[in-house]
């Protein structure tokens, strides 16, 4: 990791998490829209879905967020309900997902890892696909003064798995793609879009999904141990 001198990092469910999480509350929410389906068996049928996108991205030679918005509740619901139709579901879900109360949290090994990381001399940065928020997300998990930049998809009106997103931060920096190494949480988004575009990549995958690898990829389960790969 020599040449390493950038660490960028996504930030939900990679850095912060919501509680519970974002992706157990919309397992919820399906589950009181009347499918049963397990938390774990809907993180799966998620990153499927975040990978499929990023075939889809490659196919039209791009993604905005817009896109994103289009294509990948579609490709979602495809799978968890193949072939029927979902609108009145989809809207049901969108109901009980307002119900559900929720706090904000750092993920264990957040913030020990970012100490580490920034005493080491790294540049640190945040590229998420968020709402607008991601800078305020990061306060109220007392992470914010550890990066560089913070990266929004929204207010960018670029979004992973593109790689412009990835490039724009490069660019900020000045830096190099072999000079930057990206971690997320997410196959599709995070991993193959980071490679796309040229980084070196670390799959945080502690939901434990099997299926997804790939040579390059440097994967671990916690944050943890990312401190034994620098």
């Amino acid at each position: 990791m020599d040449s390493i001198k950038a660490i960028f990092f996504d930030l939900g469910d990679t850095l912060a998490s919501t509680d519970p999480p974002y992706l157990h509350r919309i397992a919820q929410a399906i589950r009181e829209a009347g499918l049963e389906i397990s938390n774990g068996d809907f993180e799966l049928e998620y990153t499927k879905a975040d990978y499929k996108l990023f075939l889809k991205h490659k196919e039209n030679g791009g993604i905005t967020p817009r896109d994103y918005r289009q294509w990948f509740l579609p490709i979602l619901y495809e799978s968890l309900l193949p072939g029927q139709e979902v609108d009145e579901f989809r809207r049901s879900v969108r109901d009980a997902m307002g119900q559900i109360d929720f706090g904000r949290v750092a993920l264990p090994g957040a913030i020990d890892l970012l100490d580490y990381l920034k005493a080491k001399g790294y540049i640190l940065a945040v590229i998420s696909n968020n709402d607008g928020r991601t800078e305020e997300k990061c306060d109220e998990v007392s992470i914010r003064e550890y990066f560089d930049i913070i990266l929004d998809s929204t207010n960018l009106d670029l979004i992973k798995p593109d790689s412009r997103i990835f490039e724009h931060a490069l660019k900020e920096l000045g830096l190099s793609s072999r000079e930057a190494i990206h971690v997320g949480d997410m196959y599709g988004a995070d991993v193959m879009g980071g490679m796309n575009a040229g980084l070196d990549v670390i799959w945080l995958n502690h939901r434990k999904i099997e299926g997804l690898s790939h040579p390059l990829i440097k994967e671990v389960s916690e944050l943890a141990e990312i401190k034994d790969i620098f």
